[in-house]
């Protein structure tokens, strides 16, 4: 009977102990973007990520397995020259597996809606073309609550990690910046984003992020030009500072990650599809108790 009880109180340490990553799970939706074309064609596409992460990795009770399957409907279009809009609505199948058991999860996340200004494209402005063709927008947007957050800590039949939802149940605010810069077939690419989060319905608050990426490519055209395969190598970065739960921070959340990440795109006039790895190359995410695994993306494109 003895033994029963040390279990279980083993048990109930490894639901105290599965502490929310603000880098997991719902609260970093749509932040990689990866290699779309800089025209000024209208854009709709699915994608697909996979996520996984592991807490405490080295102890045989405590170690929670955490795997995050999102298919995303995404688009870009313009509805007036130099502003672009784009907005992601993704469909998440999520597993948590313990020494106890396994929780499994499914249905809509949260969608984004983003708009951008083109300030600078020289393919655009002919005047300032040269060497070197530039583009710079702009912009931001709203990450809506459209997925559900249901989080009660005390509740032993629920998952005890505000990461592990399928939204954040927040109405969060995006401001972004992308740039790239092309000399003949080659480019480099360039994005960073700043997540603002509010408070939600709930009383709990995920902590503010900033993403960033880096992707160097080179073209290569295939047959008359109309197609061309374009891989790519970069780094990709996020910091996400501690979460709140009724006004108390909470220390054991947040974190801070450097990927790297190396892809292939296939770019026609009507269609592009592309794929993108990233490996860990640094991390501390919930003061080390989280580990970030490898991350793939899928996706898929029709220009019109």
């Amino acid at each position: 009977m003895k033994f029963k009880y040390i279990i279980l109180v083993l048990l109930l340490a490894a639901a105290d102990f599965s502490y929310a990553c603000d880098i997991c799970g719902c609260a970093n939706s749509g932040a990689y973007f990866g290699l779309l074309p800089q025209s000024n064609k209208s854009l709709i596409g699915v994608r697909y990520q996979r996520l996984n992460f592991v807490t405490h990795p080295d102890s045989k009770v405590l170690r929670t397995e955490e795997n995050f399957n999102v298919a995303e409907l995404y688009a870009r279009f313009f509805p007036i020259k130099r502003v672009q809009v784009m907005a992601f609505l993704p469909y998440r199948t999520d597993q948590q597996v313990t020494s106890a058991d396994v929780k499994k999860q499914n249905g809509f996340g949260d969608a984004t809606i983003l708009a951008n200004y083109n300030v600078l494209n020289t393919l655009m402005d002919k005047e300032n073309s040269g060497a070197f063709t530039h583009t710079l927008m702009v912009g931001g947007g709203v990450k809506l609550p459209t997925g559900k957050f249901k989080f009660d800590e005390n509740n032993p039949l629920q998952v005890a990690n505000a990461n592990f939802q399928l939204g954040t149940g927040s109405t969060d605010f995006i401001l972004n910046a992308f740039y790239t810069i092309n000399k003949g077939d080659w480019g480099l690419a360039t994005n960073v984003s700043r997540k603002f989060n509010t408070t939600n319905s709930e009383d709990y608050k995920f902590g503010n992020q900033l993403f960033g990426t880096i992707d160097l490519y080179k073209s290569f055209r295939i047959g008359k030009g109309e197609v061309s395969l374009t891989p790519s190598v970069g780094i990709y970065a996020e910091n996400a500072e501690h979460g709140t739960q009724h006004g108390q921070v909470l220390d054991l959340t947040g974190g801070r990650l450097l990927n790297g990440s190396a892809g292939v795109t296939l770019f026609t006039n009507r269609w592009t599809l592309g794929v993108n790895g990233q490996t860990p190359l640094a991390q501390s995410s919930s003061s080390g108790h989280v580990g970030v695994k490898n991350r793939l993306l899928v996706q898929l494109g029709i220009l019109f």
